[in-house]
């Protein structure tokens, strides 16, 4: 299937099924949508909802939307375009591709970072910080060094490169950097003339676009956030990644390309055919090494959803969000694009009724008895590494899941979630009982520990006592800022503002509700309510220790005649305070051990 054979006009959804897909907006409360297909040769599209809510604006067919997350298939392709040129090599160490990157790697005697890790993800980089996504100071124009230079500790690998797949919007941006580096020139020029109007794409581009202003593109659809409300594209440091405006039909094209699979464009070669058919294949890690298939590989994920096993990228960039799919073996795609980003929708709805609509399921894979030993790796996992930095406290004690199986099957439930029933696909590896290939696979870490990855996640065994430790000094710390916000207003004479650690709560209450209060755009930017967040949650241990110090002086709180056999002459109510003020410090121990104390909101 050639790209020039999807290039004329789309025909439009059959009616039953645009019926259907109009109920699930309707129920799912999203704005709108565009909704395209591609099977033997023809595609198909929609629109349904609206691309402006307060004014009515109904969507269109043609209309564009931000594709998110699914920039990185076409920088990858980008990349493959100069490999397949000669002009570059996907095992070519980042450091001589671009030699001024301050990457901080520990593995890089053994593992040092390449090119083909930017595009598997498997770099060891974390994902991004606040500051490169939730920012009005962010330009369109700048310099992609902008995305690690404020901090360049965003460049700190956490795994060896290649040993693990972590999400990392970072890797992508990294390899936009060493194609510009490559053809000196804007990427979003180059893949504009090199490879978006080869593919016949000329309704998508990788440059900033916009619903206001001077540049605005009035077949763009507003996005939405929760509450309904429109919201304009906003700038990204990390844009190779995330920043991609196209439309159904265009995305169509593309699917068309890559199921073809032959790299031609025009009966020239275009991208070499091996390439194209490593995408979506993961490589190197540990779990595909022991026989994982799904996974993500050279800018394309191999997802296992509803019955299909398909190449698909997903996307979501504030207010918009999108899904697409192709099934080399069935010749079949489908995209979605979305323009609302609400929480709480289930997109997989959608997804399920096109898979059903395409006849793109397959027979689950059989179950084959497991090794005899997977009981040894029973137990408690958490993410390692987390996904987000600041997120590595919160995955630990709310991120964990529970591993329970032996040579017939068992159970994968995630903490406050229902369990998984895991089927044994022989050996170590097991598929949850909904897909049909194996998704978890069970592994032993450098030092033998017992670790398992699956669901894009790689996961270590944490003991029971190291897990309550967590939760014990996470317990405690709320335990004693609770006192200490609540029993100065029980006191009487009620004066709450005369105790420190009152004062100080109060104060980062009130900061807190001022950050709040500001725009959710401006999150990761330096601001008035950010500094006093950040001001007032360093000052607490010191308010804290100030409160130690006034209470080991207090003689009487109308409890004072209650002294205690200590040698101090401290009344019962001083000691409950000094407890109080203990546990609480200890909270900000481990609030500060996880880089969370002053909590910097610009850095995390």
């Amino acid at each position: 299937m050639s790209v020039s054979a999807v290039a004329q006009a789309a025909e439009a959804l059959p009616t039953p099924l645009r019926q259907q897909l109009q109920t699930l907006l309707d129920e799912e409360q999203l704005a709108g949508m565009v909704v395209s297909t591609l099977q033997g040769g023809k595609v198909q599209t929609a629109a349904f909802g609206l691309a402006h809510r307060p004014s009515r604006l109904p969507m269109q067919p043609d209309a564009k939307v931000h594709g998110g997350s699914i920039a990185k298939t076409l920088v990858s392709l980008a990349v493959l375009r100069l490999v397949s040129q000669g002009r570059l090599d996907l095992d070519a160490p980042v450091a001589t591709l671009l030699p001024a990157l301050p990457v901080d790697n520990p593995w890089q005697a053994s593992h040092p970072l390449r090119l083909r890790h930017l595009l598997d993800m498997t770099g060891g980089l974390a994902d991004i910080r606040l500051w490169q996504f939730f920012s009005t100071r962010l330009t369109p124009d700048q310099a992609l060094d902008e995305a690690w230079r404020p901090d360049s500790g965003v460049l700190r690998l956490r795994s060896a490169p290649g040993t693990q797949f972590s999400y990392a919007n970072l890797s992508h941006t990294l390899a936009a950097m060493v194609l510009e580096a490559t053809v000196n020139e804007r990427y979003e020029v180059w893949m504009a003339r090199e490879l978006l109007q080869p593919l016949g794409m000329t309704d998508s581009t990788m440059a900033f676009t916009t619903q206001t202003g001077a540049g605005a593109d009035g077949r763009l659809a507003w996005g939405h956030v929760d509450d309904g409300s429109p919201v304009a594209a906003m700038a990204l440091a990390v844009r190779p990644a995330g920043q991609f405006t196209t439309t159904g039909a265009d995305m169509m094209r593309l699917a068309a390309f890559l199921i073809a699979a032959d790299g031609r464009v025009g009966g020239q070669p275009f991208i070499r055919p091996e390439l194209l058919t490593a995408m979506g294949r993961p490589a190197s890690t540990a779990a595909a090494e022991a026989g994982l298939a799904t996974g993500y590989g050279l800018g394309l994920f191999t997802r296992d959803r509803h019955g299909a096993l398909s190449l698909c990228h997903g996307g979501a960039v504030a207010g918009f969000e999108a899904l697409w799919c192709l099934d080399r073996e069935r010749r079949a795609a489908f995209f979605i694009g979305w323009n609302s980003d609400r929480e709480d929708a289930r997109h997989g709805r959608f997804e399920a009724l096109l898979v059903q609509h395409l006849g793109l399921a397959r027979p689950p894979a059989a179950a084959k008895p497991a090794a005899a030993d997977v009981a040894n790796w029973n137990g408690r996992y958490l993410p390692a590494p987390s996904r987000f930095e600041s997120t590595r406290l919160a995955d630990r004690l709310f991120g964990s899941w529970t591993l329970d199986v032996h040579s017939a099957g068992g159970n994968w439930t995630p903490w406050g979630g229902p369990a998984r029933s895991l089927v044994p696909q022989g050996g170590h590896r097991f598929r949850q009982s909904d897909r049909g290939q194996p998704t978890l696979v069970l592994l032993r870490g450098e030092r033998g520990e017992a670790m398992v990855a699956g669901f894009g996640m790689t996961l270590r065994r944490i003991g029971v006592l190291e897990w309550a430790a967590l939760w014990a000094g996470v317990l405690a710390g709320g335990a004693g800022l609770l006192y200490g916000a609540l029993v100065p207003l029980l006191r009487r004479p009620w004066a709450p503002w005369r105790q420190p650690a009152w004062l100080g709560l109060a104060l980062l209450a009130a900061a807190s509700a001022a950050l709040a209060l500001q725009p959710w755009q401006r999150l990761g930017e330096v601001t008035a309510a950010s500094v006093a967040v950040a001001v007032t949650t360093g000052a607490l241990p010191l308010a804290l220790l100030m409160q130690v110090w006034r209470s080991s002086l207090a003689q009487g709180h109308g409890d004072a005649a209650l002294r205690v056999g200590t040698g101090l002459g401290l009344s019962a109510a001083a000691c409950r305070d000094l407890a109080a003020c203990g546990l609480a410090l200890a909270g900000c121990a481990l609030l500060a051990a996880f880089g969370l104390l002053p909590l910097l909101l610009w850095s995390v």
